[in-house]
């Protein structure tokens, strides 16, 4: 089975769940905001991340696995950690004093920017080694469900991030989201050094869970929100 179209599909089938949620009038612009806070986070993110990895003489995954399973832990939390953080006060720091329809549609332009890049990649990396991109169904599905509850994942912090702003507890509730993010962050990240089967499973559940959690909370708030309230961005 052909990967590439799964997890687009997936990230499709999010913001196709939005429609049937109710929200059928397209924001682009606060959607494009969304695309320029992922590659924001991304900027910074990467960076970060990397060089002081870089100045321990880390180059590649085999590097980090040769020191043992507590660097192994160690690494994980810190490309966690960071990458939630980073993300987190991306979107934080761009809905602040907006509406949660705003905040909405920021993370699901965040969320399938994510995607596409994710895909391209992807792509990029199987024509440069010439290895197939052909997977077994199940993986195919995994991945599309994985991007699905992401994209989903990122709206609900957008949602939950304006609204905290909006009801005076903003730094608080960033600081939740950066811990949620960075928990989930740090277990796939934990799971890409190790390939270790279970924890896969257990990163997909994790993020399910929290994403649909978040949308219960979020998205009975966004619906109610005020017409006036929902103004453009630009």
């Amino acid at each position: 089975m052909y990967l590439l179209p799964f997890p687009i599909l997936g990230g499709l089938l999010a913001w196709g769940t939005l429609y049937f949620f109710g929200f059928k009038k397209q924001r682009w612009g606060e959607f494009i905001l969304g695309l320029a806070a992922f590659f924001i986070a991304l900027i910074v993110q990467n960076p970060v991340q990397q060089l002081p990895l870089l100045g321990m003489g880390i180059r590649s995954n085999a590097d980090v696995l040769a020191r043992g399973t507590a660097f192994v832990i160690g690494v994980s939390i810190w490309l966690g950690l960071i990458a939630g953080t980073m993300q987190e006060l991306a979107k934080y720091f761009l809905v602040k004093g907006k509406s949660l329809n705003t905040g909405l549609f920021m993370g699901l332009g965040f969320g399938m920017t994510e995607v596409f890049v994710i895909a391209g990649a992807t792509l990029a990396g199987a024509l440069a080694t010439g290895e197939p991109l052909d997977v077994p169904l199940s993986t195919a599905v995994i991945s599309m469900l994985e991007r699905y509850f992401v994209v989903l994942f990122h709206v609900g912090t957008g949602i939950y991030l304006a609204y905290a702003c909006r009801e005076g507890f903003g730094r608080k509730g960033l600081l939740a989201m950066i811990g949620i993010h960075s928990v989930i962050d740090s277990l796939a990240a934990y799971y890409q050094f190790t390939k270790s089967e279970p924890l896969m499973y257990a990163v997909e559940f994790i993020t399910a869970v929290v994403a649909l959690g978040l949308l219960y909370y979020t998205i009975p708030k966004a619906k109610t929100e005020p017409a006036e309230e929902e103004k453009a961005v630009w």
